[in-house]
């Protein structure tokens, strides 16, 4: 076995044992990223305006989903008796 192929072995031995648990840890520290972002977010913006936030949020989504017909409101009408 030349030197050439008995690197090769070793690499690929060591990529099949490497990847996967990098793999891993990459999904575990995008979970922590995104956690650590969220918990910014909330603190970021004052309690009082949070609810004023979300609902801006969901408005921002319903429009990129193509939801973006009016919006339609009941019109009060007085009662003739």
């Amino acid at each position: 076995m030349t030197l050439k192929d008995s690197l090769k072995l070793r690499f690929e031995k060591l990529a099949d044992d490497v990847v996967p648990q990098l793999l891993d840890s990459w999904g575990d520290l995008q979970k922590r990223l995104d956690d650590l972002n969220c918990s910014l977010a909330n603190r970021a913006v004052p309690e009082d305006r949070r609810s004023r936030v979300s609902e801006l949020s969901l408005q921002e989504k319903a429009q990129q989903a193509g939801q973006d017909r009016p919006v339609v409101r009941a019109v009060k009408t007085s009662r003739q008796k």
